[in-house]
C-alpha cells in the first residue's frame, strides 16, 4: 500500500514538475512559436523539422499539437502543411524519454533535482517575466526528476515479489497477444494521465524494475503514442472540419505506424540493439542495466516516429484524402467557411492562449479595415448604387459580431480556468478591446445606412463636402493601419502617432461642421443634406475613438508581454 502510495505521489510530483517546466518554456518561447509555425511550413521537409524543433523547445507535444490545431482551425494552415508538423511534432516528444533516461537512470537524481529547484524558486520571488518564467524551467525540470525518483523508489523489484512476478508472467507468456495487451495497456495508461512523457517515465521505471520484460515495454511505448493522440481529439472539440481533420490525421498516423511496426517489432528492436550498446535482456539488476533498458526503450520510441515519419512522408496525399473521406467537407462549409479562430483545447495553454487572442483580435481589426475601404468605395462614388459593395459590408458587419462573441466565450473559458493574476490582465484588455473593434464595424454599417438614404433622396456630393468626407476617409483608414500594427506581436511605439492621428480627426470633424453649418445658413445645403453629411462625419470620428482604444489596449497588452 504505501509503496503504491509513493508511485501516486511520484506520478503527481512528476506531471506537476512537467507541466510548470513545459508552461516556462512556452512563455520562454511563445510569441516566437506562431511566427514559427507559420513561417516554416514552405514544403513537407521544413514542416517536419519544424514541428520537430518547436516540440523539442517547449517540451510538449500537446502544446504543438494544440497549437497547430489551432492554426488549422483558423485557416492559417492548410491540412498538408499541418500533417508535416504533425509528423515532427511526435519525433520531438521522443527527446523527453531521452531526458528521462539518460538522467534519470544516470545520475544521482538529488546530486541536481533539488539545487536547481533550490536555485529556481527564489527567482520567483524577483520581478520581471522573464526571471519568473526562468524560475519555472528550474523549479519544473527538478520537481520533474524528483518525480521520477518517487517512482523508482516506489517500485520494487520484481524479484522480491513472488506475487508480482508470477502475474506479469501469467500476462505476458502469450506472444504477439500479449503485446496487444499492453499496447491497449500503454494506450489507456496515456489517456488516463494525459501525458506521453508521464506514461513513458512509467514504462521505463517499469521495466529498470524488471516488472515487464523489453519486449512488453515497447509494446506499451506504442500504445502511449496511440494515447497521446487524444490530445488533439479534445483540442478540436468545438472547432471547425479542417481542425477535426487535423486531429483525425494525428490519430490515422500513429495507428498505422502501430499496424505495421507491431508485426516487425522484433526487427526493429534488433535494429535498435545494434545501435545503442549493452544488453537489455541481460538479468534485471544493477543501475548498469537500468540504464541499458532505459536507452533502448528511449532509442525504441524514437526509431518508430522516425521510422513511421519516414514511410509516410512519401505518402501525405494519400493520407489526405483518406482524411477527408473521413471528415468530408459539408456544403455549409463550402458556401459559409466557418469562422473559428479559438476554441477550447488552448485554454490549458494560457501563455499560447494569449498569443492566439491577440492575433484572433488583430484578424478582426483586419475584417473592418476590409469592411472601411469598401465603405470608400461607396462614400466616394455617390451617384452609383454599388448594391453589391453594400451587401458585403452587412456581411462582414455580421463577421465581426460572431467573432467578438468568440473572442469573449474564449476569454470567459480562460478566466474560468483559473488563471494568474497577470493573464487576468491580458483577459481584461481583450474583452475591451473586442468591443470597441465591435463597435466599429456598428458605425461602419451605419455609415452604409446613410450612404443608401443619401442615394434614395438623391442628395449630391457637393465640392467641398466631397472634399471634406475624401480627408476624413483616408485619416479613419490611417488609423486603421495603426490600430493593426498595435496588436502585432512585436508592436513598435504607435501611441503617439495615433494620437497624432486622433487630434487631426477631431480637428477634421469640428471643421467640417463649421463649414456645413455655413452651408446650411446659406442655402448652398438643405438642413437634410446637411445633416446626412454631418452624422457620416460624426460616426467616422468614432472609429477613430476605437481606434485610439485599439492602440491603448494593444500597447497595454505589449507592456505587459514585456514586463
Amino acid at each position: 500500500m504505501v509503496n503504491a502510495l509513493t508511485v501516486l505521489g511520484g506520478l503527481g510530483v512528476f506531471l506537476f514538475g512537467l507541466r510548470i517546466f513545459s508552461s516556462g518554456l512556452q512563455m520562454m518561447a511563445g510569441n516566437r512559436l506562431r511566427g514559427i509555425l507559420a513561417g516554416l511550413t514552405r514544403n513537407r521537409v521544413t514542416g517536419v523539422f519544424t514541428g520537430f524543433f518547436v516540440t523539442c523547445a517547449v517540451q510538449s507535444s500537446s502544446a504543438t499539437t494544440v497549437l497547430i490545431v489551432s492554426f488549422a482551425n483558423a485557416g492559417l494552415l492548410t491540412l498538408v502543411q499541418a500533417m508535416g508538423l504533425v509528423m515532427g511534432a511526435n519525433i520531438g516528444t521522443t527527446l523527453t524519454g531521452w531526458l528521462v533516461a539518460l538522467l534519470g537512470f544516470k545520475v544521482k537524481i538529488s546530486a541536481f533535482a533539488l539545487p536547481l529547484i533550490g536555485v529556481g524558486f527564489p527567482l520567483s520571488l524577483l520581478r520581471g517575466n522573464h526571471v519568473r518564467q526562468l524560475s519555472e524551467v528550474l523549479v519544473g525540470f527538478g520537481l520533474l526528476f524528483l518525480g521520477l525518483d518517487f517512482m523508482k523508489s516506489g517500485v520494487p523489484d520484481v524479484q522480491g515479489n513472488a506475487a508480482a512476478l508470477a502475474w506479469v508472467e501469467s500476462v505476458s507468456g502469450y506472444g504477439f497477444a500479449s503485446l496487444l495487451l499492453f499496447v491497449g495497456i500503454g494506450t489507456v495508461l496515456t489517456i488516463i494521465v494525459q501525458s506521453s512523457s508521464a506514461s513513458m517515465a512509467i514504462t521505463l521505471t517499469m521495466a529498470a524494475k524488471g516488472w515487464i520484460d523489453y519486449e512488453i515495454a515497447a509494446a506499451m511505448v506504442l500504445g502511449e503514442n496511440l494515447g497521446t493522440t487524444i490530445t488533439a481529439t479534445l483540442a478540436a472539440i468545438g472547432a471547425n472540419r479542417n481542425a477535426t481533420r487535423v486531429a483525425r490525421f494525428h490519430t490515422l498516423f500513429n495507428v498505422i505506424g502501430v499496424l505495421w511496426v507491431l508485426p516487425a517489432m522484433f526487427l526493429v528492436l534488433r535494429l535498435v540493439d545494434a545501435i545503442v550498446p549493452g544488453d537489455p535482456l541481460g538479468p534485471a539488476t544493477g543501475d548498469d542495466f537500468q540504464l541499458v533498458i532505459a536507452a533502448h526503450l528511449a532509442a525504441f520510441h524514437t526509431a518508430f516516429n522516425v521510422l513511421n515519419t519516414s514511410l509516410l512522408f512519401w505518402f501525405v496525399k494519400p493520407l489526405e484524402r483518406i482524411v477527408m473521406w473521413l471528415v468530408p467537407t459539408t456544403d455549409r462549409e463550402r458556401e459559409v467557411p466557418h469562422l473559428a479562430l479559438l476554441h477550447s483545447g488552448l485554454v490549458g495553454t494560457p501563455e499560447l492562449a494569449i498569443i492566439e487572442a491577440r492575433r484572433a483580435l488583430q484578424s478582426m481589426v483586419d475584417v473592418c479595415r476590409d469592411m472601411f475601404g469598401k465603405l470608400r468605395e461607396v462614400l466616394t462614388h455617390p451617384d452609383a448604387k454599388l448594391g453589391n459593395l453594400v451587401d458585403q459590408i452587412k456581411k462582414e458587419e455580421q463577421k465581426t459580431d460572431e467573432m467578438e462573441a468568440e473572442i469573449v466565450a474564449f476569454c470567459s473559458e480562460l478566466a474560468r480556468a483559473g488563471t494568474s493574476r497577470e493573464v487576468g490582465q491580458f483577459i481584461t484588455h481583450f474583452l475591451d478591446m473586442a468591443n470597441d473593434v465591435e463597435r466599429m464595424g456598428d458605425h461602419c454599417m451605419n455609415l452604409v445606412l446613410l450612404a443608401q438614404r443619401r442615394y434614395d433622396k438623391g442628395f449630391p456630393l457637393t465640392e467641398e463636402t466631397a472634399a471634406d468626407l475624401g480627408e476624413m476617409l483616408a485619416l479613419i483608414d490611417e488609423f486603421l493601419a495603426v490600430a493593426t500594427r498595435a496588436l502585432g506581436e512585436q508592436p513598435f511605439d504607435v501611441v503617439a502617432e495615433a494620437k497624432v492621428l486622433e487630434s487631426k480627426v477631431n480637428r477634421l470633424r469640428d471643421r467640417s461642421r463649421k463649414n456645413h453649418a455655413r452651408r446650411m445658413q446659406d442655402g448652398s445645403l438643405t438642413v437634410r443634406e446637411g445633416l446626412i453629411y454631418v452624422d457620416m462625419l460624426n460616426n467616422m470620428e468614432k472609429i477613430g475613438d476605437y481606434c485610439w482604444n485599439v492602440v491603448r489596449g494593444g500597447s497595454l497588452v505589449a507592456d505587459l508581454a514585456r514586463s
